[in-house]
C-alpha cells in the first residue's frame, strides 16, 4: 500500500516542499475553531461567533484566486513572505484586539485582512506537486498524500486550539497560527528548485480559470460543501456545549477529519480506471448524503462516531475534484484554478457559519445539523449537473 507514497517522493525536493506546506497550512484548522471559541467564551452564544467565522473564510475565499493570479504570474517565491507578512500582521492586530476587550464590531476588520492575505498554500503545493510529476500516475498518489495531510491538520488542529484555547488563553491560537504561516512561508519561498514556472497571465490564452468548462458547476459543489463542513463543525461545538461537554468538541471534530483521512490514505493507494467525473459523481452524492447522520446521533460518543462515518467521504471527493481541477485547466492559470476550488469550499463555509450559528442559538443545535443536510442535498446535485455538463458532447465551450 505504501509503494505509491514512496514513489511520489523519489523526486527531489518533494519532502522538503511537502513538510513546509504542511507547517504553514496547519491554522487552517486552528483559526475557525479558534474564532468560534473565542467569541463563545465571552458571550455565551454561537451567532456572532459563526458570523466572525463567516468573514473570516468569506474574505479567504475571495483574496484566494486574487492571490493566485498573482503566484501564476509573478511566481511563488515572489509572493509568499509579502502576503504573509500581512497576514500575520493582521492575526495578531486581532489578537490584541481581543485580548484588550475592544467591542466585538472591531474584530470585524482584521479578521477580513487575516483571511483574505492567507495564501491557499495547498493550491501551492499541489502546483509544484504538478510541476514535478506533470500528469504520470504518481501525480495522483500526491494529491491523496495531500487530502490525507489536509484531514490530518484538521485532526490535530481543532484539538490544539481547543486545548489551548480552554487550558490558558483563548486568543493562544492565534497567535501560534500566526507563527506557523511566518515559518512555512520563510521555508517554502527557499524551495526554489520545485517552483513552478512563472506564466504571463495577462495573456488572452490565460484567461480566468473559471472560463473553463464545468468550473462553475465545480465551484458551486465545493461552495455546497464547504456550507456542510461549516454547518457540522458549528453545530458541533454547539452541541456538545448543550450537553455540558464543551471540551469535547475538538475531539469529535477530529473524529470528522480522522475519517477523511483514513479515506483518503486508502483512496490514493488503490489503482482507479473510471473516468474522473465519474467518480466525482459518485463520491460526491455520497457525501452528500452522509450529513444525516449528525442529525441522528443521540449524545457525543454517537455524535463522535457518526462525524468518522461522515469524514469517510470527505477526501475522495476533494481529491477527485482536484483532479477534475488539473485535468481540465490550462496549466497557465492552474494555481488559481485550484485556488477557485478552495474559494468555493471557503465561501461555502463562510455562509454556513453564518446561516448556522443562528440557527443554532434560535432553534438548538440538533436543528442546525439540518442545515448541513441541506447543503449535503446541494453537493449531490451539483455533482449530477456536473457530469452531464462534462460528458455531454454539444455542450458549449464554457459554462
Amino acid at each position: 500500500m505504501l509503494a505509491g507514497y514512496r514513489a511520489a517522493f523519489r523526486a527531489p525536493g518533494t519532502v522538503a516542499f511537502c513538510a513546509a506546506s504542511f507547517v504553514m497550512r496547519m491554522p487552517i484548522a486552528i483559526y475557525p475553531i479558534a474564532l468560534v471559541l473565542i467569541v463563545s467564551a465571552r458571550t455565551g452564544e454561537y451567532g456572532f461567533a459563526g458570523l466572525l467565522t463567516g468573514v473570516y473564510v468569506a474574505a479567504n475565499g475571495v483574496g484566494n484566486p486574487v492571490l493566485a493570479r498573482l503566484v501564476d504570474r509573478f511566481g511563488q517565491s515572489r509572493t509568499l513572505v509579502p502576503a504573509s507578512a500581512v497576514h500575520v500582521v493582521a492575526t495578531v492586530a486581532l489578537a490584541v484586539l481581543i485580548e484588550a476587550g475592544f467591542p466585538q464590531w472591531s474584530f470585524v476588520g482584521p479578521t477580513a485582512v487575516s483571511g483574505f492575505s492567507y495564501l491557499a498554500v495547498g493550491s501551492l503545493v499541489r502546483a509544484r506537486w504538478s510541476h514535478v510529476w506533470g500528469r504520470r500516475p504518481e501525480l495522483s498518489t500526491a494529491y491523496s498524500l495531500e487530502a490525507t495531510l489536509d484531514e490530518l491538520i484538521f485532526t490535530t488542529g481543532p484539538l490544539v486550539a481547543t486545548a489551548i484555547a480552554t487550558t490558558l488563553d483563548p486568543v493562544l491560537p492565534l497567535l501560534l497560527g500566526a507563527l506557523l504561516v511566518s515559518l512555512g512561508a520563510v521555508w517554502l519561498r527557499g524551495l526554489h528548485s520545485t517552483e513552478p514556472p512563472v506564466h504571463d497571465t495577462s495573456s488572452a490564452r490565460s484567461g480566468s480559470a473559471m472560463r473553463t468548462r464545468g468550473m462553475v458547476l465545480l465551484v458551486a459543489g465545493a461552495v455546497a460543501m464547504g456550507m456542510v463542513f461549516a454547518s457540522a463543525e458549528i453545530t458541533i461545538v454547539a452541541f456538545c456545549s448543550q450537553q455540558g461537554q464543551r471540551a469535547l468538541s475538538g475531539a469529535v471534530l477530529a473524529c470528522l477529519a480522522l475519517g477523511s483521512a483514513t479515506a483518503g490514505f486508502i483512496y490514493g493507494a488503490r489503482a482507479r480506471i473510471a473516468p474522473v467525473p465519474q467518480r466525482y459523481r459518485r463520491q460526491a452524492m455520497l457525501l452528500g448524503g452522509l450529513p444525516i447522520l449528525l442529525w441522528l446521533a443521540p449524545n457525543v460518543p454517537a455524535l463522535a462516531a457518526c462525524a468518522f462515518v461522515m469524514g469517510l467521504g470527505v477526501a475522495p471527493t476533494l481529491i477527485t475534484a482536484t483532479e477534475l481541477v488539473e485535468r481540465t485547466v490550462d496549466r497557465l492559470v492552474l494555481t488559481e484554478g485550484l485556488a477557485w476550488l478552495v474559494t468555493g469550499l471557503n465561501l461555502g463555509y463562510g455562509a454556513g457559519s453564518a446561516v448556522v450559528g443562528q440557527v443554532a442559538d434560535t432553534h438548538g443545535p440538533r436543528t442546525g445539523f439540518l442545515v448541513a443536510v441541506a447543503a449535503g442535498l446541494l453537493v449531490a446535485l451539483s455533482a449530477a449537473l456536473l457530469h452531464t455538463r462534462l460528458t455531454n458532447p454539444v455542450a458549449t465551450a464554457a459554462d
